[in-house]
């Protein structure tokens, strides 16, 4: 998270979405692991306030908004977009 959500990631990539854009082309083999990773972010810490302290303990200065569904909504909503840019991963 720190590496692309750092707190200065909208000045560098422009926005969230095209801030994994460029994860998914800058690494596209770790790219594809992402999907089952959040899937295990988010069974192991089911509650809104978990996911989002551990988010943040990783080093994310993203806050999501209120639209994005919380942290577990946006993190949902990356997994399903890596999914769909890599081609074959599950989405959550």
């Amino acid at each position: 998270m720190a590496a692309y959500f750092h707190e200065d990631f909208q000045d560098v990539y422009g926005g969230v979405w095209e801030t994994i854009d460029a994860f998914v082309a800058d690494d596209p083999a770790e790219s594809v692991l992402l999907p089952d990773e959040i899937a295990a972010v988010l069974a192991e810490f089911p509650t809104e306030e978990a996911t989002a302290g551990y988010v943040i303990s990783l080093g994310c200065c993203y806050q999501p908004q209120p639209n994005d569904g919380g942290y577990r909504g946006w993190l949902a909503e990356i997994a399903r977009r890596v999914s769909s840019a890599v081609g074959g991963a599950r989405p959550v």
